[in-house]
């Protein structure tokens, strides 16, 4: 049996909660789906770096050096623009150090709080909330979660106007992000990739795991 670690470089505390577990559980389908052998793909874990300073992350993967295969990158995509040049300058900075990890940009729309918009089942069921009142307050169909100007303002207003009509207040508070990794733990990958930009990750993953070998045991 082969073994995959993966660790990752994210935006800030929020991504912290809901990327590991759901790029986690991505990668295992990604075995289960497309390599034939037996696949460990162990917890991601979170490299301790500014991820918009390219010699910070650059620092942080070379003292990591020997300790894992794939380096998952996120970036918000929004400015477009914005996140392509900071993407291409990372890879460049890796590249300069000499680092032969693959590098795989976690891009989504906006804000990782798409990813949630697209499932409002597994969001429902988080919230002890009805799903029908979920549903009323997001898109109609995951692939139309990208089209959410401001996805963590969705998720406030779902919170404002369910959970304290529905159930008692947590005692440690209801902020969504309370939430994340029950959430991540349960949201629906096969519904995740309708979503354009996370088909995209899973994609240029398979292409990684196809380069280090993954395809014949």
């Amino acid at each position: 049996m082969r073994s995959l670690q993966s660790v990752l470089v994210c935006e800030g505390r929020t991504d912290e909660w809901l990327l590991p577990v759901l790029l986690q559980r991505a990668t295992h389908a990604i075995c289960l789906e497309t390599f034939p052998g037996d696949v460990e793909v162990r917890d991601v874990r979170v490299l301790r770096a500014d991820h918009q300073i390219p010699a910070e992350i650059v620092a942080a993967v070379l003292r990591e050096r020997g300790a894992f295969d794939v380096l998952l990158y996120h970036h918000d995509g929004a400015p477009r623009r914005t996140a392509e040049q900071k993407i291409a300058e990372v890879r460049a900075a890796l590249d300069k150090a000499g680092v032969t990890e693959d590098c795989v940009s976690v891009v989504p729309v906006r804000e990782t709080e798409v990813w949630i918009l697209a499932d409002p089942r597994t969001l429902a069921m988080a919230l002890s909330v009805p799903e029908d009142r979920v549903r009323a307050l997001v898109p109609a169909q995951a692939t139309q979660a990208e089209g959410v100007p401001d996805p963590k303002a969705v998720l406030g207003q779902v919170m404002r106007s369910l959970v304290r009509r529905h159930r008692r207040v947590r005692p440690d508070g209801d902020d969504v992000e309370r939430y994340f990794s029950e959430i991540a733990e349960n949201l629906n990958i096969p519904l995740l990739r309708e979503v354009p930009a996370f088909g995209d990750w899973w994609n240029e993953m398979v292409r990684a795991l196809d380069r280090l070998g993954f395809r014949y045991g």
